[in-house]
Parts: structure tokens; C-alpha cells; sequence
């Protein structure tokens, strides 16, 4: 489950540029689709990570590489399922992601989320489109709550921060805006967090929320974004992140782009796989 749901994650932050009923080729160039198989099996991958994105209106499909290994998932906002499928082993594992939601309500105490998206001026051409160049930052807070003992299980602030590269107008802006905001009302895998409890620290949803509802406005499509991952911490949390460092960017860029009608059949488990529950 734990795996899932930080491949969940992982998927939509760092290799977020969302399209609806377009077709995106792009790739990603960092530590954060690599560590551990958390998208695929093996260890840490260098170079670039190849990914296919198929969007259409609340459905989407990437189909990605990692360390060797495909993978797709499958996210459908409007039933709050995501399905993962591996055609190595032939299998089709689905998540309710209404069941996340409420496990990080429970396990994680939210506090502020931050957003900002500011205009540098700069521009640039990329795959014939003039792309403007934002700074995008998003701050996330969280707290371990208090263990067996009463004691404070610390608490954690991450901050995605990183230049953003905009195509106003581009083909297909309007449906990714939809697509973003419905991504981020969804209150799926996005759920809105009060309720404190006991557990580690794990990624604010509502951050992201955010950060999605803040690209729906931006009048364009993401063509390129670099992501940097910094980690305060403090009390037990502090402890274990000591001496480990901050992880270098990720760099996402697309390559292509189509908006050709994309088959239903897509978003579907092919016929052969052997579905399960997690």
C-alpha cells in the first residue's frame, strides 16, 4: 500500500504536466522516479526516465520506464481509482483513492500550505511554442502528531520550488486547465486534511491541490518545469533525516505533443491480466 501511494505521488508531482485528450511525450531527468522501484523493480536509475501521458477529461494513463522496467498507471478522478499495471507479471493492482485519503487524514496532521507563481519575464521557444518562464513554490507543512507516550513525533516542511516554462494559448489549454481543476476539486487523492493522529510524516495532498488549481489558471500548458525538494525537519523526523542532504532537481521536458482523440479503450485493463485489490 505504502508503495503505492507514494508511487501515486511521485507520478503527480514530478512529472505533472496534465493534458486532456493530447498525448505528451516527455522526460524526466532526476533522483525522484528512481529511488528504490518505487515506480518499477530496482534500484536508483541514472539519465533520463522516459514517460507517455494519455489524458482525457478526468482520465489519464502514464505509461513510464523505470531502471528498465515499464509501468502504467491509470488515474479515473470521477470513480477514484487508480490502477497500476505491470505487463512483466501481468498484473492489474487498483487503489481507492478515496481509502488514501482518509488513511493520511489519519495518519498525518496538516498545517499551512503555501502557493506562489510569479512571472520573470523571461521567454522562450520550445517545440515552436514562446514559453514564459515562472517561479513556482509550493511549501507544505506536516506533523507526526505525539506517540504511545504523549511525546511529540516531530514535524516536517517541504518545499517544492523551481522555474516553470509556460506555453499561453498552446494547443489544448483549455482542457488541461479543466483537467487540472478537476484534479485538484476532486478531494480524491487530494483529500483535505484535519484530523491529526499518530504516524510518520508523509506528502501534504492539499499542497499539490494547490499547486494543480494554481497551473489550471496559469493559461497555459507546462512544456518544461524544474522541481527542487528541500526538507526541514524537526524532533525524531529531524533525527532520521540527519546527514542525508538535500536530493538534486528533477527536470521534466516535454518532447511532443498530439491532439488526437485518444480510444477509450486506453484507460481499460487489457484483456490477459490478472486483476487484484490493494
Amino acid at each position: 500500500m505504502k508503495r503505492l501511494v507514494l508511487a501515486a505521488f511521485l507520478v503527480l508531482v514530478f512529472a505533472c504536466p496534465g493534458f486532456a485528450d493530447v498525448t505528451v511525450k516527455m522526460t524526466t531527468r532526476g533522483p525522484a522516479l528512481g529511488q528504490g522501484g518505487t515506480l518499477g523493480r530496482g534500484g536508483a536509475t541514472s539519465g533520463e526516465v522516459p514517460q507517455t501521458y494519455y489524458i482525457k477529461g478526468t482520465r489519464v494513463r502514464i505509461d513510464t520506464v523505470v531502471a528498465g522496467h515499464p509501468t502504467s498507471t491509470i488515474f479515473d478522478f470521477a470513480t477514484g481509482q487508480m490502477i497500476t499495471l505491470d505487463p512483466e507479471t501481468r498484473e492489474a493492482t487498483r487503489l481507492d483513492l478515496n481509502q488514501v485519503g482518509q488513511q493520511m487524514q489519519q495518519s498525518v496532521q496538516m498545517g499551512d500550505t503555501r502557493v506562489s507563481m510569479t512571472p520573470t519575464g523571461q521567454t522562450k521557444p520550445l517545440l515552436g511554442q514562446t514559453c514564459t518562464e515562472y517561479l513556482l513554490s509550493v511549501t507544505m507543512t506536516m506533523s507526526g502528531g505525539r506517540g504511545a507516550r504523549g511525546e511529540d513525533l516531530g514535524s516536517m516542511t517541504i518545499t517544492l520550488s523551481g522555474p516553470v516554462w509556460i506555453a499561453k494559448g498552446a494547443p489544448g489549454t483549455k482542457d488541461v486547465a479543466a483537467f487540472y481543476k478537476a484534479a485538484a476539486d476532486s478531494g480524491l487523492l487530494f483529500a483535505q486534511a484535519g484530523r491529526g493522529g499518530r504516524g510518520g510524516a508523509g506528502p501534504d495532498m492539499r499542497g499539490i491541490a494547490a499547486m494543480y488549481r494554481t497551473l489550471s489558471e496559469a493559461g497555459g500548458i507546462p512544456y518544461e518545469q524544474q522541481m527542487q525538494v528541500k526538507m526541514d525537519a524537526r524532533g525524531p523526523v529531524a533525527d532520521m533525516m540527519r546527514g542525508r542532504g538535500q536530493p538534486p532537481p528533477t527536470v521534466t521536458t516535454v518532447t511532443s505533443v498530439s491532439t488526437d482523440p485518444i480510444p477509450d479503450e486506453t484507460f481499460l485493463v487489457p484483456a490477459g491480466y490478472t486483476k487484484k485489490n490493494q
